[in-house]
């Protein structure tokens, strides 16, 4: 049997909750989201040392890149807006008011357009990525979470 051990223990705020977290399309970076402290943290995918750490909206969920990894979308449980992150930068955008509950992101596959599923209000926002900017909704069952783009 393989023998198991922590390789780095990376420190976060006291009380933070570091809550979820993506390994970067290109693997060089670990974006960890902060329940409590609602911040973004970017690591250094080699080291694990702290590159940022941006504030969010209330109660972070997921992040997600645009195809062609130039933006970050970070979705949020307790708030209406969804946080866009120049992913290179690492500094926050624009704020996308989609209503409280954002919860996935699925891009179509040249990065124009991004739907993004809201559970509080049972639909899934249209955003044009080009401007950063809501141009739609479909109103969708109870509850949307899950999204997938084909």
């Amino acid at each position: 049997m393989a023998t198991r051990r922590v390789l780095r223990t990376v420190e976060f705020p006291a009380d933070s909750r570091p809550y979820m977290l993506r390994v970067s399309p290109d693997g060089k970076e670990v974006w960890v989201l902060t329940a409590s402290a609602d911040t973004n943290v970017v690591l250094d995918g080699d080291d694990l040392s702290v590159l940022a750490t941006e504030p969010t909206g209330r109660s972070p969920v997921e992040t997600f890149w645009t195809p062609d990894r130039r933006y970050s979308f970070v979705t949020h449980t307790n708030d209406t807006f969804v946080s866009v992150f120049d992913a290179r930068t690492y500094r926050e955008v624009a704020r996308l008011e989609v209503g409280r509950g954002s919860a996935n992101i699925g891009f179509t596959r040249d990065g124009a357009t991004a739907f993004i599923s809201i559970r509080g209000r049972n639909a899934v926002a249209v955003v044009d990525v080009s401007r950063l900017e809501v141009v739609s909704e479909i109103p969708v069952g109870t509850d949307p979470q899950g999204l997938i783009v084909l």
